[in-house]
């Protein structure tokens, strides 16, 4: 009993002392709450291998793969966009604790706050993925593509351990893009060659082969762009860990590897739904071969303003009763209507999103809950101006911008106070 006593006493003080030496010494916080969140992850692959096998079955039964991929395109995006979430997390905690065993179960702050708002992503897509699955009628209820965040940037140089973690997530989701391009490829080929038999009867079924050979294209190319952000990325990395590196130089590593990872993002959702890479083009054409988009106001319910929501609202408020409670009357202050300047922020802000011109570093803690950004440059939304490096939100409160060079936080969700 003595002895039981003894190592029991010696373990809690070795406990003691790396929990000293991890949070006093080094400055780390727990990852208990990230650790929660992956644990509640586990039936991702069991619902991506349900999504796999509906379309392996669509295609057994005669349907073209095309046609196959892209009945089940939004489930598919959606299973992608959580596994990447999950991904990223497991492999900056793995980076961190490979290297000091000493901080086993802790992590650098700009590191756990990077893993905690990426884990908050996970269980909304994912919840997503199952709904557009089984509900024949599925509806979206946000806008395709998605982009990649929240990025939550280190006050001063963040950790060569977090870039590592950075490299493995966007060496791994680069695979699986690879992986399903080549198979959705073969896919295609497969059933081409087989379509050019007169026996066959599903040609009809296909769409134009020169459709899917332009997007297959794309698609790679997609890739190889990617690939140079990457390899970008960890050079500059490889001159960080050999400390000969600025922080300017530091800062730009973190930022390709991120655009590389945004780029295998896409791509993972692109796969199934073509659309989404023409998409993802149109920041990129002149303003005068784009037409002008034309808003106007529309109807909105309560239960419709979880669009507006962020991620990490949506997953921890819908379905509660302060949740439905707060969405229900900040309807009634918008009147049941979601303006048009409304529609062109959010619209407008997705595009400087993608165009890694803005990130997202939060969520307001006010209903309705509306993603905070960070502006990477000067930008132009709604007819606002928002200089670079500044904070802004839309205010659903007011019906105009918001931007500060940094707003305060908060740890909980708070009632309208307007």
């Amino acid at each position: 009993m003595s002895d039981r006593h003894a190592k029991s006493f010696i373990g809690e003080m070795e406990d003691a002392a790396r929990r000293f030496y991890a949070t006093v010494l080094r400055g780390e916080v727990s990852d208990a709450n990230v650790q929660g969140y992956l644990r509640a992850a586990s039936q991702i692959a069991d619902v991506w291998q349900q999504i796999d096998a509906r379309i392996a079955e669509e295609m057994r039964q005669g349907i073209a793969p095309a046609a196959a991929y892209a009945k089940l395109g939004y489930a598919l995006a959606f299973i992608r966009v959580a596994r990447t979430y999950q991904v990223f997390v497991q492999q900056l905690l793995a980076a961190d604790a490979s290297f000091d065993l000493e901080t086993e179960g802790f992590l650098p702050r700009v590191t756990y706050d990077q893993a905690n708002a990426l884990a908050h992503q996970i269980q909304p897509n994912l919840q997503m993925a199952v709904a557009a699955l089984t509900d024949p009628d599925y509806q979206l209820e946000v806008a395709l593509p998605l982009a990649l965040g929240p990025r939550i940037e280190a006050e001063g140089v963040c950790p060569v351990t977090h870039l590592e973690g950075l490299i493995a997530a966007a060496r791994e989701v680069r695979e699986w893009a690879a992986g399903l391009i080549a198979e959705y490829a073969e896919a295609v080929e497969r059933t081409t060659t087989a379509s050019d038999s007169p026996a066959s009867t599903s040609a009809s079924a296909s769409p134009a082969p020169a459709t899917l050979t332009e997007h297959i294209a794309a698609l790679n190319s997609r890739l190889a762009q990617a690939d140079t952000q990457l390899r970008f990325g960890v050079d500059l990395v490889g001159q960080v860990t050999q400390g000969r590196v600025t922080p300017e130089l530091h800062e730009q590593a973190e930022t390709y590897l991120w655009q590389a990872l945004g780029s295998y993002f896409l791509l993972n959702q692109a796969v199934a739904l073509p659309d989404l890479l023409h998409e993802s083009d149109v920041p990129a054409k002149s303003a005068s071969a784009r037409k002008p988009h034309v808003y106007h106001d529309l109807p909105i319910h309560p239960k419709e303003l979880w669009r507006i929501a962020a991620p990490s609202a949506r997953s921890e408020l819908r379905g509660t009763e302060f949740g439905r409670d707060e969405m229900k009357e900040m309807c009634e202050k918008m009147g049941g209507i979601l303006s048009a300047g409304a529609q062109q922020y959010q619209h407008e802000v997705e595009n400087a999103v993608r165009r890694g011109d803005a990130i997202s570093v939060g969520a307001m803690a006010n209903c309705p809950f509306e993603p905070l950004y960070r502006a990477r440059t000067a930008l132009t939304l709604a007819g606002a101006q928002v200089p670079a490096t500044y904070e802004f939100h839309w205010n659903y409160h007011r019906g105009h911008i918001e931007s500060a060079p940094r707003f305060s936080r908060s740890n909980d969700w708070q009632e309208c106070d307007e």
